[in-house]
């Protein structure tokens, strides 16, 4: 287990990588417009409005197939929290908001029960202890994803023991939820374990690139062949890989990876109409990606 930890976990509305956008017409402290559609989209903080606003929110939207989606900041108390996810409001939670493992999975149980979910980001190292105490110990992370919550880790800051990885995934299949690992560096052989167990994978196209090789980025073929086998792992769970990719690539590599499994994000402009890119950009827009693959936002490499 991870037990030393250089890095600060930030706040859950970093952890979404953007900052929060709001509807005025439903939050009235936020000061925005009235007549705001319901479908369209509703993020807020939960210390950004009064607990009634938020409540109202989430009971408006709820069916409406654009639920509120509140960051918990730790500014509710859990009793309102777990109101709000029984009303509907998807919750995204962090170890930076302080709760404990028993209280998400009380304001869990709330928000099945209003057919929404809770998403959890752990930005910390995964610290021994026994369960149900203060701060939220790997043992109580195992305890989340049985209870259904879905999990999110990263390794930008804190290395990431696939071992611990590997467990987290299985205790969120055994909770019937999904876990997602953002990857940062060279892609390694345990990717494919981890995928095998059905894991959500994201990976930023540098990480298969040969190091300087500049644009067009250069996947080496030993790269190549295991972010396929990954994706093809992970598509037989009913998960998958999420390459982010921010520079140009060669047009048949992608190919290969498209017909593979692996899901293309492309972060950069459209390509002309003439570029051999363009068809695969489109592809990948005509396929969306499952809203359990992120935390928050889909184009964000946390």
């Amino acid at each position: 287990m991870e037990t030393s930890s250089d890095a600060g976990p930030g706040s859950p509305a970093d952890a979404g990588g953007v900052g929060v956008r709001q509807d005025p017409a439903l939050i009235p402290e936020a000061g925005v417009r009235e007549g705001s559609p319901a479908t369209a989209d509703l993020v807020v903080r939960d210390d950004a409005a009064a607990f009634p606003a938020l409540r109202d929110a989430a009971k408006a939207r709820r069916g409406t197939g654009a639920p509120l989606r509140l960051i918990d900041a730790g500014a509710l108390p859990g009793p309102e929290l777990e109101w709000l996810g029984r009303a509907g409001a998807a919750i995204y939670s962090s170890d930076a908001a302080g709760r404990t493992g028993r209280e998400l999975v009380l304001v869990s149980d709330a928000a099945r029960k209003g057919r929404a979910f809770v998403s959890y980001f752990h930005h910390g190292p995964f610290a021994e202890g026994e369960a149900g105490g203060g701060p939220v110990v790997f043992a109580d992370l195992l305890e989340l994803g049985r209870s259904g919550l879905r999990i999110y880790v990263s390794n930008a800051k804190i290395p990431r023991d696939f071992g611990a990885l590997d467990a987290l995934a299985y205790a969120c299949e055994k909770g019937g939820s999904a876990f997602g690992y953002y990857h940062h560096g060279p892609l390694t052989p345990g990717l494919e374990d981890l995928a095998r167990r059905g894991a959500w994978i994201h990976v930023d196209i540098r990480s298969a690139s040969e190091p300087g090789s500049g644009e067009p980025a250069r996947a080496t073929d030993e790269a190549a062949r295991l972010l396929a086998d990954c994706a093809r792992a992970a598509h037989a769970t009913g998960a998958g890989i999420v390459l982010h990719i921010d520079a140009a690539v060669d047009p048949v590599r992608l190919a290969d990876w498209m017909a593979a499994g692996v899901h293309l994000l492309f972060l950069t402009p459209p390509r002309d109409y003439r570029s051999p890119l363009r068809p695969l950009e489109e592809k990948a827009r005509r396929r969306p990606l499952d809203p359990r693959a992120y935390y928050l936002y889909p184009a964000f490499m946390l």
